[in-house]
């Protein structure tokens, strides 16, 4: 009788080792793919933690400085002139916080505040308007409009100074027209920090007209 032949089937086993480790490698990849993206997030979510903690800092001792120099202007006295005058004196403190600017404008609202009282000059509503919009400042230290803020209030400063210019002091109008010249310089759709010697440029004239006022 003939004999029969069998064929002997071939395993899987090694089929299913290799699905297996296809698997795994799938998964791996997966999964780290995931972790990578989750250390991303956890990143950036530190990095916007971080910057909100330190614009909120910023923030608070602006408003902090602004609060504490709103007592003087209630009892704008003879030493307003000499604080803003050496306020301004030092130029390199204009930081990204705006501190430097803010209170500059502040004292010299002061300052103009107790020259007119002291002249029996009325400039209260243009004060008024002056404070708003040094105000703006301290509350978004980090917007990009501040130079408009700061050509505002300046406009606003050079008129008040004007005002006691015309009825006080008659020989200074050129000095005042200069303070409105350098208001003028300042490009509000420029950066403050970008433009430091036009900004400086116009304390620095206000100085002047405040000193020759004395």
């Amino acid at each position: 009788m003939a004999e029969i032949k069998v064929e002997k089937k071939k395993p899987i086993w090694p089929w299913i080792l290799l699905g297996l480790i296809i698997l795994g490698i799938i998964l791996y990849f997966l999964f780290a793919n995931g972790n990578d993206v989750d250390d991303v997030d956890d990143m950036d979510r530190d990095q916007v933690t971080d910057t909100t903690y330190q614009t909120t800092q910023a923030t608070d001792r602006d408003t902090a400085a602004w609060n504490n120099n709103q007592g003087d202007t209630a009892t704008a006295n003879s030493q307003s002139v000499d604080r803003y005058i050496s306020h301004v004196g030092d130029t390199q403190r204009m930081g990204i916080e705006h501190e430097y600017t803010n209170n500059a404008l502040t004292h010299l609202v002061n300052a103009v505040e107790y020259k007119a009282r002291e002249q029996n000059v009325n400039i209260d509503a243009d004060l008024q308007e002056i404070r708003r919009e040094a105000q703006v400042i301290t509350q978004n230290p980090q917007a990009t409009d501040h130079a408009n803020s700061i050509k505002n209030a300046g406009t606003k400063i050079a008129d008040a100074l004007g005002k006691i210019q015309q009825e006080k002091f008659p020989d200074l109008s050129q000095d005042v027209e200069e303070v409105r010249t350098a208001v003028q310089g300042i490009d509000t759709s420029t950066l403050t920090l970008e433009q430091k010697d036009q900004v400086n440029g116009f304390f620095n004239e206000a100085a002047d007209v405040l000193r020759k006022m004395s």
